[in-house]
């Protein structure tokens, strides 16, 4: 209903009433500044409480499995708390852009639903619109998260010397530097790979789906440290020797059970997979998430038995050596789920399967009396049926790339001007027009690379491979000289040789592994 006023003069006037909410444009693009060191710290807070909730959960079900109420009580009332403030902190983000474009129809006055206006010097048109928050994860230089990680090391090394010979006030001062430590040298390895593998890939990785496939690969964590610690004990035979136990359990029990379930982990995001390059992405960012969580405790417990020395030596030797080790081996499988799910009756199939069970889902909720789809009954699903034939079609639909970008110049968030992309190879935001970079193909074809099976089979069974050379090379190699008599000393100079080698190995599998990767055409 329009609104007039009438002021003393006698002149009447109408009172704007602010713009509706509508539904945004397919191409929208936002502009934000960079706050690169924010997400760090984000994903950084995220890790940490996804990791005690992983290991809590772990307690708790160990617990049932032994069927010890203590244990599992106790381990039920240390997760749920944590579990409440995860899925508080990740509700949806939403925001709400206001987009003016000019118009000589228009007007130079907009109202805003929380008072005051926008003013224009020309005739325009606004709309109001509310999005999810997109924000592309900015992470600053690899080399520059490299510099602070090495920084950290010599930090520790010097503080190990004055721990071993400055009395208490040397262990006490260890202490005060060494948890911050601690926080720092478990998660900024796992960031420098991710900015890596992100700017090497050459894909933009949202924000919010980064967290999301880091805290798949923590949470695949969960059932591999039940593997581990409840079921390979439980199955060996009691006559056997408490450290063939553990050998199995490092060189057979331990790859077979994480790489099986970080591929779970990223088959969970088969609905929105595009093809093997994002497949190596999701598969290597869960990886991370996999070693991010297993580095926390590797290395706090280094810390709590060997000081700073055990510090050092452990986040040296993940850091360049065992995170990139999860991570490499689970793109190897993440890339080949992402060839299957390249095929569009694959795709179609996994659309029809979450079409169908998000319906029964719902069906099931609303029969405890909770309207889902607030249509005002119980009924359950009522929306139109969703057939093969539909999946087929929307299989075939390229899935969006729009969404935010990112700048350097301090842009806000929300910004009150955009121009629609003007043809292919360009678009324009206010007055900058960018053009459309296209990579050099043939340039990555060129060089030496390492191509990805596309079998998911091969994929998972290479991953398993590559993590028992891992795991199982070193301890055979030391089993073998101790058998032959070798002195501590050779034996010490054989396995630090042996670790130099493996590393590098890892490297280059890392290196060349995302070369072969980016000669893939988009998918």
């Amino acid at each position: 209903m329009v609104r007039i006023i009438t002021n003393r003069m006698g002149h009447s006037y109408r009172v704007l009433e602010p713009t509706k909410l509508s539904k945004p444009p397919e191409d929208l693009q936002i502009s934000r500044a960079q706050k690169s060191w924010k997400s760090y710290f984000s994903l950084l807070g995220n890790t940490i409480l996804m990791a005690l909730i992983v290991q809590s959960s772990a307690t708790t079900l160990i617990g049932l499995l032994e069927f010890n109420s203590a244990i599992t009580f106790g381990g039920a009332i240390c997760t749920l708390p944590l579990l409440a403030l995860l899925l508080s902190i990740h509700k949806p983000k939403l925001i709400e852009v206001r987009l003016v474009t000019t118009n000589e129809n228009g007007m130079c006055a907009h109202a805003l639903p929380e008072g005051g206006s926008i003013m224009t010097q020309t005739p325009s048109d606004m709309h109001r619109f509310i999005v999810r928050d997109d924000s592309i994860l900015d992470t600053p230089p690899s080399r520059r998260i490299w510099l602070i990680f090495t920084s950290l090391l010599i930090l520790a090394a010097i503080f190990s010397v004055f721990e071993n010979n400055g009395g208490t006030v040397g262990s006490v001062a260890s202490y005060v530097v060494g948890i911050p430590l601690v926080f720092a040298l478990f998660s900024i390895p796992a960031y420098a790979w991710l900015s890596s593998s992100s700017k090497l890939i050459g894909m933009p990785t949202r924000l919010r789906e980064a967290e999301s496939w880091l805290f798949a690969g923590m949470a695949a964590g969960l059932p591999a440290i039940l593997i581990n610690s409840w079921l390979t004990p439980t199955l060996i035979p009691s006559g056997w020797a408490a450290s063939t136990g553990e050998i199995l359990t490092i060189v057979l029990s331990a790859p077979i059970g994480e790489e099986f379930f970080k591929a779970i982990a990223v088959a969970c995001f088969l609905p929105m997979m595009r093809g093997p390059k994002h497949g190596f992405q999701i598969g290597f960012t869960v990886g991370l998430g996999f070693a991010i969580s297993e580095n926390l405790l590797y290395i706090s417990s280094a810390f709590a038995v060997e000081g700073l020395d055990g510090l050092l030596f452990t986040s040296l030797l993940r850091g360049i050596g065992s995170i990139p080790g999860h991570a490499v081996w689970t793109s190897i499988s993440g890339t080949a789920i992402g060839w299957w799910v390249s095929d569009s009756k694959n795709r179609a199939r996994v659309l029809f399967f979450v079409n169908q069970f998000s319906s029964t889902a719902m069906t099931i909720v609303e029969t405890i009396g909770i309207d889902v789809d607030m249509d005002g009954d119980f009924s359950g699903y009522d929306g139109p049926e969703y057939s093969m034939v539909d999946a087929l079609g929307e299989a075939e639909v390229p899935i969006s790339e729009s969404g935010w970008t990112i700048s350097s110049d301090g842009i806000p968030s929300i910004i009150t001007s955009l121009i629609p992309k003007s043809n292919e190879n360009t678009y324009s935001e206010g007055s900058v027009t960018y053009e459309k970079i296209t990579l050099d193909l043939e340039h990555y074809r060129a060089g030496r690379q390492i191509q990805m099976p596309k079998s998911v089979f091969f994929g998972l069974l290479f991953a398993i491979i590559g993590h028992m050379s891992w795991n199982g090379l070193l301890i055979f190699s030391t089993l073998l000289l101790e058998k032959l008599h070798a002195s501590e000393l050779i034996i010490g100079l054989v396995s630090i040789i042996i670790l130099l080698g493996m590393i590098i190995l890892v490297l280059f599998i890392a290196k060349y592994s995302m070369r072969g990767i980016q000669s893939i055409a988009f998918h």
